[in-house]
């Protein structure tokens, strides 16, 4: 399949197929005439690109994980795998967190100033009543 059905398949953008394939994510065939030529697994594959970003990975901590999937039968290379792909996760997860942390304080501040505000509003709705 072409790129533009591909992308009409998956509901993401031609640009977007076009950054995957060059951080070697999905590898289509190119035609004699140049052209893309996706087989049907781009579509899962795809798919499986947009799940991670959803999880808030990257194209490259993406990169990371599509070479683990090809090693599941391996023993030795599962395990480093398995423990890559859970430091990963705890990276990803701390990360997180401490990004919550800055936007809880960042919320605090704002109610503060808010709170502040709002009652510089009453203290001028009180004075032009009485004034």
């Amino acid at each position: 399949m072409r790129i533009s059905e591909l992308a009409c398949q998956t509901g993401v953008s031609i640009r977007s197929l076009r950054h995957y394939e060059h951080k070697g994510l999905i590898k289509p065939q190119r035609l004699e005439n140049g052209y893309r030529d996706y087989d049907e697994a781009a579509v899962e594959q795809v798919r499986v690109i947009q799940l991670y970003l959803g999880l808030g990975l990257n194209t490259d901590e993406i990169g990371r994980i599509k070479n683990c999937i090809g090693l599941r039968t391996q023993k030795p290379e599962r395990h480093l795998c398995t423990s890559g792909l859970l430091r990963l996760y705890e990276q990803k997860m701390q990360a997180i967190d401490e990004e919550m942390q800055v936007l809880s304080e960042i919320k605090a501040r704002l109610l503060s100033r808010i709170r502040y505000l709002q009652q510089e509003v009453q203290l001028q709705l009180l004075q032009e009543q009485s004034g």
